[in-house]
């Protein structure tokens, strides 16, 4: 098995060696590899594409692509290490397997290539020539394994010259991200923050698929496929466990007794409590609770939003106020599409994008009953409170606070919804334009901040947690 990073070596090719074996092949040459065709194959000349930096072309073994029994479809880029380290993540390779060659490949033409999990019906391979800096990506659509395709396979052939170029270090040998926090004022409010670390540092590729609860003395962080457990302790977290999920989650809530609800948008929601799955429901939605657990709304995009109540345990829902979010004829409230919900003791705080105001993004603030108190932000683009996207929001004693994520903002209101200002998330974290993930208030008054940032040395991105008190 070949796998060139982490000190791995180049396969050596004799480079003249495809001109001999492919006398009888016409041979197109795509600038970072070459592909001697069997006569068997035709490929797509208009949507071919070849430059200095990427190179795409399709095969196909019939009269035309769509008709076709099979199809393969060859692509070369030039890009850093992150962004082809991101592709394997994404597609669930595990990174140290790869970098210790104990990943499955396959051998096409003169490299090997990561096998990848079947998508869409597609088969993808994945190879990185790290001498050059170039990217191969082989994607098939049809039987993988017969003949037709192989012989196609055998011709596809890479260029292998060394251009010097230098990878990224692996995310466990990368410089971990060190934020200096400092205090900052908005109004008469002075905004003390503190960075609470992991005991090691959590890396992904991934800066907005993150998100949090924080139950007792435990710190659950949801990613995806992963929930981690972390335990609270006076100088950080440690990591005591992480539960593997089935399905791919996107937000979490708290219920009563340490029940945590598990979203993922158009599917149905699931319950997790002490290490396990606990509950299966029917609601679907993004779930946000009450804090006692007793009632929440569900929400999605444009998807209307459901009142969710908790009956012994089971969780039951029904429309709520907001209706016909994507009709603009019976469209019921001012939303075409909500970026997020949070429920406090006296408030239902609604994020989204207004359907008569050009789709500007407003935070309205109703009664528990559901009558419209308020609005914070959406000024325009001469105010100080225009929001982007709002990725977390709270109560304080205050007033209200949001994060947003888009502009890597903390924003401030009092308690009649008066904007008092809003603070860059550099200057009072020390960070370097973070995507601003989650938040949530504590019992005490303190605010958790959770944030995701690519590190200088471009080894992964960083999961970073914050909190502040002041407000």
């Amino acid at each position: 098995m070949v796998l060139v990073a982490c000190g791995q070596k180049t396969p050596k090719v004799d480079q003249n060696q495809p001109e001999v074996e492919f006398t009888d092949r016409e041979k197109l040459d795509m600038g970072f590899l070459q592909v001697y065709i069997p006569k068997t194959w035709q490929y797509d000349k208009e949507k071919m594409q070849k430059t200095d930096s990427f190179s795409v072309v399709t095969f196909f073994d019939g009269e035309q692509a769509d008709s076709s029994t099979s199809t393969v479809k060859v692509e070369a880029t030039k890009e850093d290490t992150y962004q082809f380290r991101s592709k394997l993540f994404t597609n669930a390779v595990d990174l140290k397997d790869y970098a210790d060659g104990k990943v499955k490949t396959t051998a096409i033409g003169n490299a090997e290539y990561v096998n990848l999990p079947e998508k869409y019906g597609q088969t993808l391979y994945m190879y990185r020539h790290t001498p050059s800096g170039i990217s191969y990506t082989i994607s098939v659509k049809g039987e993988k394994d017969n003949d037709v395709i192989q012989e196609l396979f055998e011709g596809i052939i890479v260029d292998l010259k060394d251009t010097g170029n230098k990878e990224a270090p692996w995310p466990w040998d990368g410089q971990a991200i060190a934020p200096e926090v400092e205090k900052q004022m908005v109004g008469t409010y002075t905004i003390s923050p503190k960075f609470i670390p992991f005991d090691e540092p959590e890396t992904n590729f991934h800066s907005t698929d993150h998100r949090f609860m924080k139950y007792e003395n435990q710190l659950f962080l949801l990613f995806q496929h992963d929930l981690h457990t972390y335990e609270w302790k006076e100088k950080g977290l440690k990591h005591v466990s992480t539960l593997e999920l089935d399905d791919e989650y996107e937000y979490v809530s708290l219920g009563k007794d340490g029940m945590l609800y598990l979203s993922q948008g158009v599917f149905e929601v699931i319950g997790v409590k002490d290490g396990k799955k606990a509950l299966q429901t029917t609601v679907k939605g993004d779930l946000a609770m009450h804090p006692s657990g007793d009632w929440g709304i569900s929400f999605w995009s444009s998807t209307d939003p459901q009142k969710v109540t908790n009956q012994n345990g089971n969780l039951t829902a029904e429309p709520w106020i907001l209706t016909g979010l994507n009709d603009d004829a019976n469209r019921q409230g001012p939303f075409s599409s909500i970026d997020n919900v949070e429920i406090t003791q006296q408030y239902i705080m609604v994020a989204g994008k207004i359907a008569d105001e050009d789709d500007a993004t407003k935070i309205i603030v109703y009664s528990h009953d559901g009558n419209p108190l308020f609005t914070l932000g959406g000024g325009g683009s001469q105010h100080d409170d225009l929001l982007g996207f709002i990725t977390g929001m709270a109560e304080t004693e205050n007033g209200f606070v949001a994060i947003d994520g888009n502009m890597r903002e903390i924003q401030f209101w009092t308690k009649d919804g008066t904007h008092i200002g809003s603070i860059d998330s550099d200057d009072l974290f020390g960070t370097n334009y973070p995507w601003l993930e989650d938040m949530q208030r504590l019992e005490d008054g303190e605010i958790l901040v959770m944030l995701t940032q690519k590190r200088e040395d471009h080894s992964a991105e960083e999961v970073l947690l914050f909190s502040f008190t002041g407000f």
